[in-house]
């Protein structure tokens, strides 16, 4: 049975990203919030785990995690 994935915590993540100069606390168009160990890993909102990348890189790091087999 697969663990419960756990949501991220948006205030958290807002919070980060004011503190890294983003306004408003989100990250610029065409970019998405990447979490490097996974939440559903035990992974954290933490400045450590969140990283702002492009979308398409974002989705290509998920594409090469479920082939190979981590997602």
């Amino acid at each position: 049975m697969m663990p419960k994935k756990r949501e991220a915590d948006e205030k958290k993540i807002k919070k980060i990203l004011e503190q890294r100069g983003y306004k408003g606390g989100k990250a610029p168009r065409g970019s998405e919030v990447h979490h490097i160990k996974p939440l559903a890993e035990g992974g954290k909102d933490t400045r450590e785990n969140i990283r702002v990348v492009k979308t398409p890189q974002h989705r290509l790091i998920h594409k090469n995690r479920r082939a190979r087999g981590d997602e």
